[in-house]
């Protein structure tokens, strides 16, 4: 039997992916703005990089769940001994992201292995944190609880990011003289902060996952999944396959609109005051929506929390996009569009860990590390969008960096709404459409199929 939930991890549970969205949002946030207005390489330089470092993000992104689940555990277990070891190597190589140094070919390629070094290292224990919910949960109502917690923090980290993010890089810049070391020296303190964050979470899961001597001394065929089983666990896991192709959708929404942000409130409310009030408000409604995204969960089951809050998030989205020449009434809307987005990055983490109780029921085998690991192939090709979608678009539009904003065209700031929030409202009908047709995952399924794993191992329903 599992053991129960502390009082600590049902209310803590999350703060590591606190610190993690912390560090996460200078990328999403303000690294194509980084480019374009601060180290000012051309366009079609930003467009290169966005593209190099997203499909090179993406082609890795199967394999870390694969590594956790395809190795033999570490002495602190198969996933907590990721969160302790990998978080260091990631404060360094996060900072050389956000540099311009040499001439722009060469300030490129740094910019590109920075990102690249860096998110190798921190999406191993991305993925061990995460891995964590089906290890520590015993039912599904214990997934989303932990998952809207998890959902909770990271919009916690939204709220603080509203005040540290730009405004740290500015005074950073100030202090140093040097507007490109500040957002260097933001990478760092918020890398930090996620280190911070996984030891902790590292710390309060001590006894809830087996030690790699424990797993040893059990039964030395449990250390590790074969190649061949994870394979089969996705094909044989129809939806897992339909749960993959509607969150890469989701994601598609969520990396655009936070990396259009900085434009929207530079060419069209030009204020760039206003976007630490806009990430503030944003994360308090998708503090909100995530926090009570479990008890929705409860009663109506993820899988339908999940259709209904696309439904809602697109609606919003488009709506969103024919006010937001007014500033007033997008704040209002796009507060709506937030509170969805809250409930949705609770929900969809706690399907992952659905469909991985499906895949130890069709395959024998556990391999809850390479399922939820798959969440990151969702979002690491979504990241590709963001890195080419928006300079083509603002390219079309006439988008010339050192132009005043004062001056934007109404061309522009029609493209700038666009790819903000009506090409983000697309998707959002799309995976909405995915997920209600092809998803068929009930929670009463997964109650038998949970109860025939739990009796093929001798184990109480």
């Amino acid at each position: 039997m599992k053991k129960p939930l502390s009082k600590a991890l049902r209310t803590f549970y999350g703060v590591g992916d606190m610190g993690f969205s912390l560090m996460t949002s200078v990328e999403t946030y303000l690294f194509v703005f980084f480019m374009t207005n601060v180290a000012k390489f051309s366009l079609p330089m930003v467009a290169l990089i966005g593209s190099v470092t997203s499909i090179a993000d993406a082609v890795l992104s199967p394999f870390y769940g694969a590594i956790i689940s395809g190795t033999k555990p570490m002495k602190w277990g198969r996933n907590r001994s990721w969160m302790l070891i990998a978080p260091p190597a990631v404060v360094i190589l996060y900072m050389f992201q956000y540099t311009k140094i040499g001439p722009e070919p060469v300030a490129a390629a740094i910019v590109c292995a920075g990102f690249i070094l860096s998110h190798i290292a921190w999406n191993i224990p991305w993925v061990g944190n995460v891995s964590m919910i089906s290890v520590l949960a015993s039912n599904p109502e214990e997934r989303a609880l932990l998952a809207s917690r998890r959902a909770t923090w990271t919009s916690v980290a939204g709220m603080l990011y509203s005040y540290v993010g730009s405004p740290l890089a500015a005074f950073y810049g100030k202090v140093t003289g040097n507007e490109t070391l500040g957002y260097t020296l933001l990478a760092g303190s918020m890398a930090l902060l996620m280190l911070c964050g996984y030891w902790t979470i590292f710390k309060m899961t001590d006894g809830y996952e087996e030690t790699g001597a424990q797993i040893s001394a059990a039964s030395s065929t449990a250390q590790k999944v074969s190649g061949g089983e994870m394979l089969k666990m996705v094909f044989q896991n129809p939806p897992l396959l339909v749960l993959l192709l509607g969150d890469f959708f989701r994601y598609m929404v969520n990396f655009i609109m936070t990396a259009a942000a900085a434009y929207y409130f530079t060419y069209v409310a030009q204020n760039m005051a206003l976007m630490p009030v806009y990430i503030l408000i944003g994360s308090i409604a998708q503090l909100v929506g995530a926090y009570f995204s479990g008890a929705i969960s409860k009663a109506l089951s993820t899988r339908n929390t999940a259709v209904y809050g696309l439904f809602g998030l697109a609606a919003s989205l488009i709506v969103c996009k024919f006010v937001a020449m007014n500033v007033t009434m997008f704040f209002v809307v796009v507060t709506v569009v937030r509170m969805f987005l809250g409930i949705l990055t609770s929900v969809m983490v706690a399907m992952y860990s659905d469909v991985a109780v499906y895949g130890e029921w069709k395959t024998g085998k556990n391999a809850i590390s390479f399922i939820m690991g798959l969440m990151t192939l969702s979002l690491k090709t979504a990241i590709i969008s963001r890195g080419t979608i928006i300079p083509i678009v603002l390219a079309a539009s006439g988008f010339v960096a050192t132009a005043d904003p004062s001056t934007a065209s109404p061309e522009l700031k029609n493209a700038v709404n666009n790819v903000f929030l009506l090409i983000p409202g697309i998707f959002a009908a799309v995976s909405c459409v995915i997920m209600a047709v092809g998803y068929k995952l009930s929670r009463e399924k997964l109650a038998e199929l949970q109860a025939e794993i739990d009796s093929r191992k001798g184990q109480p329903a």
